[in-house]
């Protein structure tokens, strides 16, 4: 005896042929409209399509690509800006101060010989200079005397100490130079800072002075040129204009204070 549902599982099967067919097949354009398809294949042979990486885990994502992916607008008011950090803040004041009188900023730096993070976040340095000179900027050259630390991760604390006092001005932490590879402070910077407020200068290549640690006054003026370009990047862009050879001297009002190692 003929079974009953006979037509209607060959009816399935002939569904279920049709509806692999199309899911299977290149896109399908009817008077002009492409068909959108389901997923059915993707969720068959496990493929990922290109909008599926938007759901991707944030820490398997290319954090460098996802920097450049903003952009912010350049603020373009002069600013109050203040340089801190150790003895690699000389050289950098100097041509930073030409980039503040090109573009209309107010500039002045403290070089702290032998300082370092742990140096800053115990004294009131920072705040009192905050406040002389009304920063609205700050760029911090710290950790070139910690690239040597066991375990940076220490000095954590201190960064995260510093960067209260600076709250919610808008800063540039300048990375240590490298002369050799160091033991983790720049990753560390990296992910204490702000996105986008971390200059990383490790791997950049510098003329150094016979110790073989400082940057050379012109390794350094490429620097900043390094950084100043790099501004458009940064979470707050100002004003960076290549400063023009007509400014001759400019004054860097740099403040020099000395400190022991700790």
């Amino acid at each position: 005896m003929k079974s009953p549902y006979v037509g209607l599982w060959l009816l399935l099967a002939v569904s279920l042929s049709i509806f692999l067919l199309v899911a299977f097949s290149d896109d399908i354009t009817l008077a002009g409209h492409t068909l959108k398809k389901a997923p059915f294949r993707s969720a068959l042979l496990g493929e990922t399509s290109s909008s599926d990486s938007l759901y991707a885990p944030l820490d398997s994502l290319d954090s460098e690509a996802m920097e450049q992916e903003i952009t912010v607008s350049t603020d373009s008011t002069p600013k109050s800006i203040l340089l801190i950090g150790d003895s690699m803040t000389f050289n950098i004041a100097l041509r930073m101060a030409k980039y503040a009188r090109q573009n209309g900023h107010q500039f002045h730096a403290v070089n702290w010989d032998s300082s370092n993070t742990k140096i800053w976040a115990e004294s009131d340095t920072l705040r009192y200079y905050m406040d002389k000179y009304k920063a609205d900027y700050i760029f911090i050259s710290l950790g070139s005397n910690e690239v040597y630390f066991k375990d940076p991760s220490v000095r954590m604390p201190y960064v995260r100490k510093i960067l209260s006092v600076i709250d919610t001005v808008p800063y540039v932490w300048i990375g240590p130079p490298n002369w050799n590879e160091d033991t983790g402070i720049n990753d560390m910077l990296a992910r204490v800072c702000r996105r986008g407020s971390f200059f990383r200068s490790e791997g950049m290549t510098f003329e150094r002075k016979k110790d073989k640690i400082h940057p050379t006054r012109k390794a350094s003026e490429l620097w900043v040129d390094s950084i100043m370009r790099w501004m458009p990047h940064s979470a707050h862009p100002i004003l960076a204009d290549f400063p023009s050879d007509s400014l001759g001297k400019v004054a860097n009002h740099v403040i020099f204070l000395k400190a022991l190692n700790k």
